[in-house]
């Protein structure tokens, strides 16, 4: 994953440090904090140093309560993974957590007292509590006193706030009366919104860390280098190759992969308007590209091997995936990089004339071509990955043709016929974009949404300007 340069990263600082300092009390959808991302530098130690050493992530619920923070290593790695966890009520409950070397997530366990009194407690595989923290909190919910128990109290760390809620002071006290990791904080720079973007790090009075934070409201989940959902679907480690949502984009599927001939299927699902944490499909765990169908329920999804391209489909019954039906044996068809219209009309890529684009329908287990959209297709260049306006006004897809710059990259077709009876425009290159494939438009943000073969990236549609006004 590509990080800002420290050029990049000092403009930015001075583009924030120059917003306003007042503050807007009114809390709206329109601020609504949703994801943040902070980024550690080390200040002075090595002038060479142009990567930050750790970052944190975090992302919130559609009602401003968090659901997941992340913190990574300088090379991205996942350090601590820790979800949130509420009752019905949007109460506390516990949360679970991975922790370095670990493989499967730990649990913890969250009550309250009373209104300022909260309680957490870490219990070992046998459900025993083996360690406990007590958290004292404030009027506005913050912890300024936490006493941590073993077997015996360990000590107390202290925490003291600005007039504006942000952290000052924070040190551990142990059960000698001796200050461990006394640390504070300056606030260089605070956006409209009353939120702290840069700020300084203090321990024995030396500036240690710079650390810079960005901000996103209102359900956007990109990070300022554009990548869609960071850490949770964009993950540092692996590559992420094709990516599809349902019709209602409640269910979202991509492949992640180490190894593009043997990639992994994973849905993640949105809940209170966030996706939550990927799994994989069962089974799914050595193909080429696929993609979910309107309702959520199917997946098209390819095979590579020796070059053939075989065509599978797989259904869930009862929340259950079933076997899998291989559609080139019954349709005698190899393809990939679907696009779902509709629950029986498919567009796909076929390997023939190099690549070429083609619609589909789906009936009964059989996948046939219905048009081969002729006006799209070239001779040598190789056109895949389609995405298909719900509506048919236009068109978007992938061609690569060796050698030619000018023809690698993103391409969109505009309908000057009917949805019924489309007649298919000369494509033209979207310009703005790198070249990359599984495009894919989201209504609820207005957003073009694709993969590099790294990552998975967003971008406006205003920013682009590919589609009318009237549309």
């Amino acid at each position: 994953m590509r990080f800002a340069t420290i050029f990049l990263i000092i403009i930015f600082v001075l583009l924030n440090s120059c917003e306003s300092k007042e503050f807007n009390d009114e809390v709206t959808l329109e601020n609504i904090l949703r994801f943040e991302k902070i980024s550690y530098f080390r200040y002075q130690v090595n002038e060479m140093e142009t990567l930050p050493f750790q970052y944190r992530l975090t992302y919130y619920f559609d009602n401003g309560l968090p659901h997941r923070w992340m913190q990574l290593d300088s090379t991205g790695s996942t350090q601590i993974d820790y979800i949130y966890e509420y009752d019905s009520l949007w109460k506390e409950t516990g949360a679970k957590y991975l922790e370095p070397g670990e493989t499967s997530y730990s649990k913890e366990i969250i009550t309250f007292k009373n209104d300022s009194t909260k309680i957490t407690e870490w219990p070992d595989s046998t459900g025993t509590v083996f360690y406990t923290m007590i958290d004292n909190l404030n009027k506005a919910g913050k912890t300024y006193r936490a006493t941590f128990i073993g077997k015996t109290t360990d000590g107390v760390d202290s925490t003291f706030y600005t007039k504006e809620g942000f952290e000052k002071r924070i040190f551990f006290t142990n059960n000698k009366g001796k200050i461990f990791n006394d640390r504070s904080y300056i606030y260089d720079s605070i956006n409209r919104l009353g939120d702290w973007i840069v700020r300084k790090k203090i321990m024995n009075d030396t500036v240690r860390e710079i650390q810079l934070r960005e901000l996103s409201y209102s359900g956007d989940f990109n990070s300022k280098e554009g990548i869609f959902f960071e850490g949770i679907i964009s993950s540092f480690t692996e590559d992420e190759n094709v990516i599809s949502f349902s019709a209602n984009e409640d269910f979202l599927f991509f492949t992640r992969t180490s190894d593009w001939l043997h990639q992994t299927g994973y849905i993640s699902k949105k809940e209170n308007g966030i996706y939550m944490l990927p799994e994989p499909v069962p089974g799914m765990d050595s193909i080429y590209n696929g993609a979910i169908s309107p309702q959520g329920d199917r997946i098209l999804y390819s095979t590579r091997i020796d070059d053939k391209n075989e065509i599978w489909l797989q259904e869930k019954i009862d929340n259950k995936w079933q076997t899998p039906v291989n559609l080139t044996v019954t349709s005698d068809l190899e393809g990939g990089y679907f696009h779902w219209l509709s629950d029986d009309e498919i567009y796909f890529y076929i390997p023939a004339n190099n690549g070429d684009i083609v619609q589909g329908q789906l009936k009964d287990n059989v996948l046939s071509i219905i048009d081969s959209i002729s006006v799209l297709n070239t001779s040598e260049g190789t056109e895949f990955s389609p995405f298909m306006d719900r509506q048919k006004r236009f068109l978007i897809f992938t061609r690569y043709l060796n050698g030619e710059t000018p023809e690698q990259g993103f391409f969109i077709s505009h309908n000057t016929g009917t949805k019924e009876q489309p007649i298919w425009a000369q494509a033209t290159k979207i310009e703005g974009l790198p070249y990359g494939w599984s495009a894919n438009i989201l209504d609820s943000s207005k957003v073009l949404i694709y993969s590099n073969g790294e990552d998975i990236f967003s971008s406006s549609l205003d920013s682009l300007a590919i589609i009318p006004n009237e549309y």
